[in-house]
């Protein structure tokens, strides 16, 4: 027997010979189990001169966060720093966060999934190029899963594994937040719309009666309460081509261009609102003539029958 064999090796070997393929323990061969995947940190600033010769700085850790793309050199997961045999899993994704540098391995190999969750492996240890051929810097090549053996970087919190999310569930997730979000944000912007129609129309004063603000007013807070504003093509300008016009911006500039409305409307819009009274406006003789005889309209009533 060779004397360099150790248990994880005899697992590698077992592994390439086909064995361990399990899930949970005392699950049957093949039964399909749930992904799991590993996301931890993985290094962190530490001076390992005396013992490495190196010491592991925070640039350094951002450097080979910066530099790591597997399409150069995807970083694989061994035990015990055994470099021969079939990569246990893969790293997807590396980055600094909070000071250290982390990992997210996936792919992962069965019978290491079932060494890590019966807590046979929970230490790691970096493995890292000090000149890499491609990047010509530090650069992350790979990570060993430690047992009795002592990691050079203590502190760290012991390796565990993380249920790979499922997709379909997460999208349910993502879709009912989304309702939820667009439901508060319509409530919102009708809010604000019931205070913007208010206050638009109190601008427009005594030009506006109680009966054609009580019309007005809910067309208003719907064309205001959408998120983009309402348009309709018009040709304001017979010199100039059609455009986009807001519609209760429009709406509002048509009442407040409106001089005559409110005696136009202050007797049979007005009697259905409680205290409403009508008003009486000052037009020369010629231009109530001109009324009475367009619309059999009077200052004292607006509109005849």
């Amino acid at each position: 027997m060779n004397r360099f064999r150790t248990p994880a090796l005899e697992n590698v070997i077992d592994l390439a010979a086909g064995a361990g393929t399990s899930g949970e323990a005392g699950e049957p061969s093949g039964e399909a189990t749930e992904p799991r995947t590993l996301t931890f940190p993985v290094l962190v600033p530490i001076d390992l001169t005396d013992t490495h010769g190196i010491e592991i700085t925070l640039p350094r850790l951002q450097e080979m966060a910066n530099a790591y793309d597997p399409a150069v050199e995807t970083a694989s997961l061994n035990l015990d720093h055994n470099w021969g045999g079939p990569s246990l899993g893969w790293c997807q994704r590396l980055w600094l966060q909070d000071g250290a540098l982390w990992v997210h391995y996936t792919d992962l190999d069965p019978a290491t999934v079932e060494l890590i969750r019966s807590k046979r492996y929970t230490r790691r240890s970096a493995e890292i190029a000090l000149n890499h051929p491609t990047t010509g810097g530090w650069y992350f090549t790979g990570c060993a899963l430690l047992g009795n053996a002592r990691p050079a970087v203590a502190g760290l919190p012991p390796v565990t594994l993380t249920a790979t999310p499922n997709a379909e569930a997460e999208l349910t997730t993502l879709r009912a937040q989304a309702a939820e979000a667009t439901q508060l944000l319509t409530s919102i912007l009708r809010q604000k719309a019931e205070l913007d129609a208010d206050r638009r129309l109190a601008e427009l004063g005594t030009r506006l009666t109680p009966a054609m603000a009580k019309l007005a007013k809910p067309l208003l807070v719907e064309l205001l309460a959408t998120r983009q504003p309402l348009t309709v093509k018009l040709q304001l300008d017979p010199t100039q081509p059609a455009a986009d016009v807001a519609i209760a911006e429009h709406l509002l500039q048509i009442l407040a261009a409106a001089p005559t409305v409110e005696a136009l409307t202050a007797g049979r819009l007005a009697d259905d609102v409680p205290g409403a009274r009508a008003t009486t406006l000052s037009l020369s003789p010629e231009r109530e003539a001109e009324l009475q005889q367009k619309y059999r309209f009077t200052t004292s009533w607006g509109f005849q029958s």
